[in-house]
């Protein structure tokens, strides 16, 4: 039988921790012949130099077994003698020194925890990040869902490919939930803990790992509480698996998997910051190596943990539309067809929100581009006063007469010249947002753009080409219907005339 349970701290923890606080300060207290002692002992010491990462941040290739083995061997520069002293990497409280000197308390620490274990964090913080917390003992599953079934042999084709396809549901669920437990039980586990020593304290565990227990507590509850009674039911009366029994568990998928929206939000500035950790941090690569060779990181890297509960959440269409293609009965296809709409429509529910989370990102940084709002010209310093206090352009307020899911979006943009009643042609830059067209005027000496027209929304904007191929005539109407405003618009070409016609016909529409 196959079982998932938290690591094993023996029965020694509070030895172990007392130990391991013991060796550390020794080493710490000792001069640099012991620390070439402590190298001596242990292996091949990790690469700590920085490694690039492509679209995600792997632990370092390689695994086998940490056991008693020195995770990081730096070579500390050979010091100077002048006037009979020692003097290192540069004066006593350089930055270099300081660096070398915190190197060498990671190689140490990282050495106690391969000899005697991690020290046991305060109750609040495993409780916090599901360290060990709990009883796991319920997460465990046979090899095969024949060693539960004494009649297989005499059942049919199809429903054994049934009965493979629900194992493969209840198998994958327990070999996830053990892969969140790498974040927590290893990864976090071990840089509070070196945190709780002042090391790596620049690194933000709740940035790195988000609501990575809460997504375990979902998974511990939907085990308990729809899966493992399913499979408890089989055990108990050797009958088949019955997917109708898992009807009501997922009925309630969104309320259970609510986590997931969070962390899906998130997952993009998690893999950035796990990355840009990786790439300018040498101690947390170092870290991060350390940990790739622990036996319980089975050799996950860290960018793959960090997407695996994307890829599981949108897994399950795909493992009940398994279960369905093999069940031939109307009452269970029934059943898993209301199983399998409940969890797409989550899905959707998820992939709007981030895809609005985008929407406002893309929003803000056009926004940023976009400065001072000088559409007229104050008389005089008094009026200017008064003037200041109206002359700011929110774009990430809420678009007007549209529910509040929908984000203003920057549909095009561009440089063209314009022409107002008789005056000359003006070169501008257009922003056409989704209810608004911007004219605005690009500042050399900044790189944001100044806005020199008021905005033409465009539930009151006329768009009409003219006889010139590359030009065309923006009307801005009033309430009342009136002309309020008119420009010829100059385009660089017929084909970027035709462009900014279509895209503001197309916004107008939608």
């Amino acid at each position: 039988m196959q079982t998932f349970a938290p690591p094993d701290e023996g029965p020694l923890q509070g030895l172990v921790a007392s130990r391991i606080e013991t060796y550390g300060g020794r080493h710490q207290a000792s001069n640099q012949g012991s620390a070439g002692k402590l190298h001596s002992r242990g292996g091949p010491g990790l690469d700590p130099g920085r490694r690039r990462l492509h679209g995600y941040v792997p632990f370092a290739k390689g695994s086998g077994q940490v056991r008693a083995v020195s995770p990081l061997k730096l070579r500390e520069p050979e010091p100077e003698k002048r006037h009979g002293g020692h003097f290192g990497a540069g004066p006593p409280h350089s930055p270099r020194l300081k660096e070398v000197t915190k190197a060498h308390q990671l190689e140490v620490r990282l050495h106690t925890f391969s000899m005697f274990g991690m020290p046991r964090l305060p109750p609040e913080d495993r409780r916090h990040w599901e360290i060990g917390e709990g009883s796991d003992s319920g997460l465990v599953i046979e090899k095969s869902w024949k060693e539960l079934v004494p009649g297989h042999k005499e059942m049919s084709r199809e429903l054994c490919h049934q009965q493979e396809a629900l194992w493969e549901l209840l198998t994958t669920e327990l070999i996830y939930v053990r892969k969140l437990r790498i974040m927590t039980d290893l990864l976090a586990n071990g840089l509070l803990n070196l945190q709780r020593v002042g090391l790596l304290t620049e690194v933000s565990a709740e940035t790195l790992f988000g609501n990575v227990p809460s997504l375990i507590r979902a998974h511990k509850s939907f085990w308990e509480e729809v899966l493992g009674p399913t499979l408890g039911a089989t055990r108990a009366s050797g009958q088949p698996l019955d997917p109708i029994s898992l009807r009501n568990g997922f009925l309630m998928f969104s309320q259970r998997f609510q986590p997931y929206v969070q962390y899906c939000l998130q997952v993009k500035q998690t893999m950035a910051y796990a990355r840009e950790q990786q790439d300018n941090n040498p101690l947390f690569h170092a870290f991060v190596q350390w940990c790739e060779k622990h036996k319980l990181a089975g050799r996950q890297m860290l960018g793959d943990l960090l997407i695996k509960p994307h890829q599981r959440i949108t897994k399950y269409p795909l493992l009940l539309q398994a279960v369905l293609k093999k069940s031939p009965e109307a009452r269970t296809r029934e059943a898993l067809n209301a199983m399998i709409a409940t969890v797409e429509s989550f899905l959707r529910h998820i992939n709007q929100q981030v895809r609005q989370g985008e929407e406002q990102e893309s929003l803000v940084a056009a926004a940023q581009r976009i400065g001072p709002y000088e559409v007229l010209e104050p008389s005089s310093e008094e009026v200017e006063k008064n003037l200041r206090p109206f002359c700011t352009l929110d774009l990430t307020s809420p678009m007007l007469g549209v529910a509040a899911e929908h984000t203003r979006q920057l549909l095009l943009e561009g440089p063209v010249r314009v022409k107002e009643g008789r005056e000359g042609k003006l070169d501008v830059y257009l922003f056409l947002f989704s209810d608004v067209l911007l004219v605005t005027k690009p500042q050399r000496k900044a790189d944001k753009a100044k806005v020199i027209r008021p905005p033409l929304m465009l539930e009151k904007l006329v768009c009409r080409p003219l006889r010139d191929p590359n030009s065309f005539l923006v009307i801005h109407l009033t309430e009342l219907h009136c002309v309020s405003s008119a420009l010829i618009v100059h385009c660089p070409s017929a084909a970027d005339r035709a462009q900014w016609l279509e895209k503001t016909q197309q916004a107008q529409d939608s």
